[in-house]
């Protein structure tokens, strides 16, 4: 399977994540190279120089062999991430796409026209309901108002029998002058 997908990345892209892969060491290898050779390069001497040029193959052995076992997990992210899924529309498949034609512009028009209105319509409720909150804001005002009257009036007349009160209301209403 994964040959499968080299050669399709490869086919289409022009490059598989093993290439990237290998590409990116070649780089650290001559990194390390040439890291290594200006380090010696300023810590050289002619009484030292016999000395460094015999380790610096070595070293520079060393230092790749450090940084390939810690390449591996990159390695590893090239092969997961370093390709093209199948869904992706390629150059051969364009045409596969969906060609519109002047009935699905008109369509399309239509439903832009329809959003427009709704979104006008949107607008007008959304101003109605905003002066609306503001009417209850300032009304809010005048029913607190109102509600700390009452609280006001029922402590003050705690005594009073409203019941009685609003029966003989009533009855005193009802008697013909």
């Amino acid at each position: 399977m994964r040959f499968r997908d080299s050669i399709y990345d490869l086919k289409f892209f022009n490059y598989t994540a093993e290439q990237i892969s290998a590409e990116r060491e070649r780089l650290v290898q001559n990194m390390i190279g040439k890291a290594i050779e200006n380090a010696i390069q300023k810590i050289e001497t002619p009484a030292t120089s016999i000395r460094l040029g015999a380790q610096k193959d070595e070293v520079i052995r060393r230092v790749e062999e450090s940084a390939l076992k810690n390449m591996k997990s990159l390695r590893e992210l090239d092969k997961k991430y370093f390709r093209v899924p199948p869904h992706v529309l390629l150059v051969p498949d364009f045409h596969l796409e969906h060609q519109y034609t002047a009935l699905d512009e008109e369509k399309k028009n239509a439903q832009l026209k329809q959003l427009e209105v709704r979104f006008r319509e949107n607008l007008i409720t959304l101003a109605k309901l905003e002066a609306e909150a503001k009417h209850y804001d300032s009304v809010a005002k005048i029913v607190q108002q109102e509600t700390n009257m009452q609280k006001k009036v029922y402590e003050d007349c705690a005594s009073i029998n409203a019941y009685k009160l609003a029966k003989f209301a009533t009855r005193v209403a009802t008697i013909p002058n």
